[in-house]
């Protein structure tokens, strides 16, 4: 399964990286994943649409880490940002909707 870390663009923070929850985090689409982070720190369910890149809208930016990469969780927001630049690739900016 693809493995994700999602950071929100309303705080710049990192929000999660699915690898934090071994089998529960295989998920299959970016909005999965920001789904499961949300139901980790009790967010009632809200929908996701896909945007563009640089859109305003935009509340989560998401990069796919690959299968390569050794797959221990990250422990801290400079470890995912350093896992994201040094082998993350953007795949999706979702908007979130119901929020």
């Amino acid at each position: 399964m693809a493995r994700f870390i999602v950071i929100d663009r309303g705080t710049d923070r990192v929000y999660g990286d699915t690898a934090r929850f071994g089998s529960a985090g295989d998920v299959v689409s970016p909005a999965d994943a920001v789904c499961l982070f949300d139901r980790h720190v009790g967010r009632a369910t809200r929908g996701f649409g896909y945007v563009k890149p640089n859109s305003d809208a935009a509340s989560h930016d998401v990069y796919e880490i690959p299968q390569s990469v050794p797959h221990r969780a990250t422990a801290s927001e400079a470890e995912a940002r350093a896992l994201v630049k040094e082998h993350g690739s953007y795949v999706a900016a979702l908007v979130s909707y119901n929020s």
